[in-house]
C-alpha cells in the first residue's frame, strides 16, 4: 500500500510539472503575466520578464 501511495504521488506530481511547461509554451501566458507585473510594478521593470516569455512561447 505504501508503494501505490508513493508512486501516486510521484505520478501526480509529474503531471503537474508537465502541465505548468505546457502553459508556459502559450504567449497568452506572456501576456496574462504582464498585465499582472503592470499593476504591481512600473513598466520597465516588467519588460525584460515578458521578452523572455515571448521568446519561449510557441507561436
Amino acid at each position: 500500500m505504501r508503494v501505490f501511495m508513493m508512486m501516486f504521488t510521484v505520478a501526480v506530481g509529474v503531471l503537474a510539472s508537465i502541465n505548468a511547461a505546457i502553459g508556459q509554451t502559450s504567449c497568452k501566458v506572456c501576456a496574462d503575466q504582464q498585465k499582472a507585473c503592470m499593476k504591481n510594478y512600473a513598466g520597465p521593470t516588467c519588460k525584460p520578464e515578458y521578452r523572455m516569455c515571448m521568446k519561449s512561447c510557441t507561436k
